[in-house]
């Protein structure tokens, strides 16, 4: 992976602190387009890093190429693709910048004192024709989209952009990995799995030390069809009761892998154990997406 998928995550909230400051910004302002033409790049810059940051991932490509397709029939993605280019390359803004087409109708909304912040897009149905819309609604619109996207990058490569998804017992199985191999990954010594009960619990105290995801909000916002919060990984169908009486059991003793994690980052660098050069540098920062959530 060529880099952290974090970088990802920095452009689509990016991307929504200017949409917020843009439905704020007063109509016909300097700072109403600079908030947009921020947007636009930033939105713009979402797919860019998520190739970026993914490059090199087996079934990324073919994932990607599916995704732009689904793009560029989305009725506003590839219209702010272009205004991304003209914002860039030309310096123009075409925020509140109304056509003779539509003048009349812009005098007449803002005389109803309609002060919204408007732009004109082609019309997808009808050739060499334009709408006058809402630019923010426009924005709003297309942000989803871009969401949307990320949303199910996530799903397809969850257990490479996310730790709390890597680090489970699934995931290491299917790569014929253990337990100590995912603590000599963290940078940890395997010899600390000795006398420690290996199941839910154990790889859930690896996963803690994992930051949350910066964009968890963002996917809590929109009702995704496949929200699979209730089968989360790590767990079993089995009953409550025995459950319970397992973790009870076995809680004493997966303190002692909580208690030897903290006091190994809390020590100084010079008095720790040597780390093993193989650990894996990991490329995420998040975690606990929503409808995604780490288990």
């Amino acid at each position: 992976m060529a880099s952290s998928f974090g970088v990802v995550e920095d452009k689509l909230r990016e991307a929504e602190f200017f949409l917020s400051k843009l439905r704020d910004a007063s109509h016909m302002s300097f700072e109403a387009n600079c908030y947009f033409s921020a947007f636009v790049s930033s939105a713009r810059s979402v797919t860019f890093a998520m190739q970026a940051s993914l490059k090199g991932v087996p079934g990324f490509e073919d994932w990607y190429d599916g995704a732009q397709k689904r793009l560029k029939t989305d009725p506003l993605a590839p219209f702010f693709v272009e205004i991304r280019n003209e914002v860039v390359h030309t310096g123009a803004n075409p925020l509140n910048r109304v056509s003779l087409d539509h003048l009349h109708e812009d005098l007449a909304r803002q005389l109803r004192g309609d002060r919204r912040h408007v732009i004109v897009l082609p019309n997808a149905q009808l050739r060499n024709s334009t709408n006058l819309v809402d630019a923010v609604e426009a924005c709003e619109r297309y942000f989803t989209s871009l969401v949307s996207v990320v949303y199910e990058c996530y799903l397809a490569f969850k257990s490479i952009v996310d730790a709390r998804w890597h680090f489970t017992e699934a995931n290491f199985r299917s790569l014929t990995k253990s337990f100590e191999d995912a603590l000599v990954e963290l940078g940890f010594p395997p010899t600390w799995a000795e006398g420690i009960p290996i199941g839910p619990d154990a790889w859930r105290a690896l996963r803690s030390q994992q930051p949350p995801c910066l964009v968890n909000d963002l996917f809590d916002r929109f009702p995704w069809q496949d929200n699979p919060r209730s089968r989360r990984v790590g767990t079993t169908p089995v009953g409550d009761l025995v459950v319970r009486w397992w973790r009870m059991s076995s809680w004493l003793r997966t303190q002692i892998l909580y208690s030897r994690l903290r006091r190994f980052l809390e020590m100084q660098p010079e008095n720790r154990p040597n780390r093993p050069q193989n650990q894996r540098s990991f490329a995420v920062r998040g975690s606990a997406m929503a409808g995604v959530a780490g288990p």
